[in-house]
């Protein structure tokens, strides 16, 4: 049963709906979140990254059309499974919702098995298509993350005129850690320091492990200045701790953030700059690019 256990969101304005969904779902262990709405239902879904949502098509104010479409929107939940509810079984909206974004159609009134295993079908796509942008160590996205994330989040920070922060992480001297204490313990501080960064990162952050040493975290709505405070807490925090057998580490950061008219290009490129500066002036720092 364990590994079945899931986080599914209702998006639904009706509460009966809502109650027999969560009844039906609750008893196979899962955690149920519910929306009455779709304004509600896109923040949750941005919170709190459902495994699976359960979406009613026919809400008041907006629809549940448009809420896939801006739940789309978001590169995290591209990867959530999407199930949309409806009285309507014409072919028309079932295409129609398929279009928008869904991934499976439920008409009401369905059978409490017929939910169970669709939703079934849909923890386990969720997870599986996850899992290949996950980086197997430490959890982190993956690079191949990064890049769909990166494009998003640079595309919607220019079109609605709000700042985003790219920080780049390397551990310093870590080439020392497996020479002199082995690749086991090597991994086990790549690990432990990924842990470290999720903690100090917002919900609304991404965090990505970019290959060998070298982390990358992305802060929406986060200018330099703030982005610059939030690196110093996990410089100072990595700085502090003792790795078991290793010792003390530290790390070095290059942050910058998106201009009017930068590409994803140019604004790696003035990040990895600052990196490297933040090496040669003797690691254990963070250094910018304006």
């Amino acid at each position: 049963m364990g590994e079945r256990v899931a986080n599914i969101l209702v998006i639904d304005d009706s509460s009966s709906n809502r109650e027999f969904i969560s009844s039906v779902l609750e008893y196979e262990g899962h955690k149920i979140l519910q929306a009455s709405n779709g304004h509600d239902g896109i923040e949750m879904a941005e919170i709190h990254d459902p495994d699976v949502i359960i979406l009613d098509i026919m809400m008041p104010e907006m629809d549940g059309y448009e809420t896939c479409r801006i739940i789309r929107s978001h590169p995290l939940a591209a990867l959530t499974y999407i199930i949309f509810l409806s009285a309507n079984g014409e072919i028309t909206d079932r295409v129609t919702g398929l279009d928008t974004g869904a991934d499976a159609y439920l008409s009401k009134p369905f059978a409490p098995e017929e939910l169970k295993a669709v939703v079934r079908t849909g923890v386990r796509t969720t997870r599986e298509c996850r899992n290949a942008m996950k980086d197997g160590l430490t959890g982190l996205w993956n690079r191949r993350a990064f890049d769909s994330m990166l494009s998003h989040e640079f595309e919607s920070a220019l079109r609605y005129d709000y700042p985003v922060s790219l920080a780049i992480m390397d551990i310093d001297r870590f080439k020392a850690v497996n020479d002199n204490f082995g690749h086991d313990e090597g991994d086990l501080v790549l690990a432990i320091t990924a842990a470290m960064l999720n903690k100090i990162a917002r919900p609304s952050d991404l965090t990505f492990r970019w290959g060998g040493e070298e982390f990358v975290w992305l802060l929406p709505h986060t200018g330099l200045d703030n982005a610059t405070i939030a690196a110093e807490r996990l410089r100072s925090k990595i700085e502090s701790h003792l790795f078991e057998d290793v010792g003390s580490l530290t790390v070095s950061f290059g942050i910058t953030e998106i201009l009017k008219d930068d590409s994803t290009e140019t604004l790696w490129k003035r990040a990895d700059e600052a990196l490297y500066r933040a090496k040669n002036n003797g690691r254990n720092r963070i250094e910018v690019a304006r």
